[in-house]
């Protein structure tokens, strides 16, 4: 998944959960989208569906938590499997 895309899916899942406007919402987060975009695909996609996830159980994280939301995905793909969250 492209960073392009993801945040598009975010535009999607801000408007079906809640009355603010997907697009203005989503655009924050699409520098996060790109930083993860130099991983592999999967850390891209990943970091979209645990945004969605958190956004659809009406959480509505800022971007710094969404880069430490990245930082995790990332950490995953770079080292296997474990990253220490201290969320």
């Amino acid at each position: 998944m492209e960073p392009e895309e993801a945040v598009q899916q975010i535009e999607y899942v801000i408007d079906a959960s809640s009355a603010a406007g997907g697009r203005r919402c989503a655009a924050g987060y699409r520098p996060v989208f790109d930083r993860v975009a130099d991983h592999s695909e999967a850390t891209v996609t990943e970091l979209a569906t645990e945004l969605g996830a958190e956004i659809r159980a009406g959480e509505r994280p800022d971007p710094a938590a969404a880069e430490r939301v990245a930082d995790r995905v990332v950490g995953v793909a770079a080292d296997g499997g474990h990253v220490d969250d201290d969320d």
